[in-house]
C-alpha cells in the first residue's frame, strides 16, 4: 500500500460511530420559500397529538403539538391557537367525519383550519450496519407522524400527509436488556431523535398548503346596515377593504361519510369601515340579503 492509502484508512478508522443514524440536521425553516398568499392572516387551531405508538410517551406527547405550533408560528403567516385540553372531542381518524362539536366550536372561534397530528406505531426491522468488512447486526426503527388539515368553513380535508424517517441502532445497544422496558426506552429515544426534523417538514407542508388556500371569514351578525365579520386586526384587515359575500349551499356526503360544504352563490359585496382586534364592522356596497353564517373573502 502507498503511504497516502495508509493515512486515508487510518483516518476512516478514527471516525466516531454514532449510536443513531438516520435523522439529518434540520435546515432552517425560515430559509425556505413560501407562496405569497399570506394576507389576510389565517387562524389555525392545532389539536393535541394522538399517540398510536402503544408505548407511554408521557410529556413527550405534549411536545409534539407545542413544537409544531412554535415552528408554524415562526412563519408569521398564521395566528396559531392551541385547543383547550379540558374540552374533550372524538379522536380524528382519516376518512371518517370530524367531530361535529369540534367543527362547530372552531367555527365560533373564527378558525380557518384545524390541524391534527398523529404519531404512528414505531416499526422495527433487523439490518446490517457499518462498513464492510466490519458490518454488524443492527435494528432499524421507522418513525412516522401524520399531519391532517381540515378546512373549517367547507368541512373539507385539505391535507393528509405522512412524514417518516429511519434510525439504525447497533445491536449491542438493543441487546443490553431483554426486558420490555428496554425496548420502550429505545423507541422513545429514536422518536426524540427524529421528532424536530419531522415536525419542521410537517410545518412546511402545512404552510405550503394553507397558503394556497384563499382566506375566508364569516358574518357574525347583521343589524340594519351594520355587518359584523369575525376577523379584524388579527387578520391584517383595515378600513376600506372590499369583501365578497357568499351564501352557503347544500352539503354533500362522500362514500367515506365525510361531509363537504359546497360554495353558494354570491349575494353581494361589503366594505370594512371599523376594525377591532378580532372582528370588523362593514357596510353594504351591493346586495341586501346579508345574514349570519355567510362566507366572506377579499375581492380580487
Amino acid at each position: 500500500m502507498t503511504k497516502k492509502l495508509h493515512v486515508l484508512l487510518a483516518a476512516i478508522a478514527l471516525l466516531p460511530v454514532p449510536l443513531f443514524a438516520g435523522c439529518g440536521t434540520s435546515a432552517s425553516f425560515e430559509s425556505r420559500g413560501l407562496p405569497d398568499n399570506d394576507w389576510p392572516k389565517k387562524r389555525v387551531m392545532v389539536m393535541p397529538a394522538t399517540d398510536l405508538t402503544g408505548i407511554p410517551l408521557d410529556e413527550l406527547i405534549d411536545t409534539v403539538s407545542e413544537e409544531f405550533s412554535k415552528i408554524l408560528g415562526k412563519t408569521g403567516f398564521f395566528d396559531v391557537y392551541h385547543h383547550n385540553k379540558a374540552k374533550k372531542f372524538l379522536l380524528f381518524k382519516p376518512g371518517e367525519p370530524v367531530d361535529p362539536g369540534l367543527m362547530r366550536k372552531a367555527g365560533e372561534m373564527g378558525m380557518n383550519a384545524i390541524i391534527f397530528e398523529t404519531i404512528n406505531p414505531i416499526e422495527t426491522s433487523s439490518v446490517k450496519s457499518g462498513i464492510w468488512p466490519s458490518r454488524e447486526k443492527a435494528h432499524r426503527f421507522t418513525v412516522s407522524i401524520n399531519i391532517d388539515i381540515v378546512d373549517v368553513d367547507r368541512g373539507t380535508i385539505l391535507l393528509s400527509k405522512e412524514i417518516a424517517d429511519k434510525i439504525t441502532v447497533r445491536d449491542e445497544e438493543t441487546e443490553k436488556g431483554k426486558e420490555k422496558s428496554s425496548d420502550v426506552e429505545i423507541k422513545k429515544r429514536v422518536l426524540k431523535e427524529c421528532l424536530l426534523d419531522m415536525l419542521e417538514k410537517a410545518a412546511m407542508a402545512a404552510s405550503l398548503l394553507l397558503n394556497r388556500e384563499v382566506w375566508t371569514g364569516r358574518i357574525e351578525s347583521t343589524d340594519n346596515k351594520r355587518i359584523i365579520i369575525n376577523a379584524g386586526r388579527d387578520a391584517g384587515l383595515r378600513p376600506g377593504i372590499v369583501l365578497e359575500v357568499f351564501d352557503k349551499a347544500e352539503c354533500i356526503t362522500s362514500f367515506k361519510g365525510q361531509t363537504y360544504q359546497l360554495p353558494g352563490p354570491k349575494v353581494g359585496e361589503i366594505k370594512t369601515v371599523g376594525i377591532e382586534p378580532r372582528h370588523s364592522t362593514a357596510e353594504p356596497i351591493t346586495g341586501t340579503d346579508f345574514k349570519a353564517g355567510q362566507i366572506v373573502r377579499v375581492k380580487d
